[in-house]
């Protein structure tokens, strides 16, 4: 389950970094800029979340029950 929930976010990351791409090139490139500080702001954001999550549970397994 975490796995599949992990792959879901990881798409949308990506489409949401080349529909930022698609405004850059198509549209306008203020767009596209605006698009692609949201989407890098995005992957920091997940990265950090899933970065802390794994610290917080590495440090309760070594204090034990």
């Amino acid at each position: 389950m975490r796995v599949a929930v992990h792959v879901a976010v990881i798409a949308l990351l990506y489409l949401m970094f080349s529909f930022s791409l698609f405004l850059g090139l198509q549209v306008s490139t203020t767009y596209g800029n605006i698009g692609m500080v949201v989407s890098i702001g995005a992957v920091i954001a997940y990265v950090v979340l899933v970065y802390r999550r794994r610290s917080r549970r590495v440090t309760m397994e070594e204090q034990g029950p």
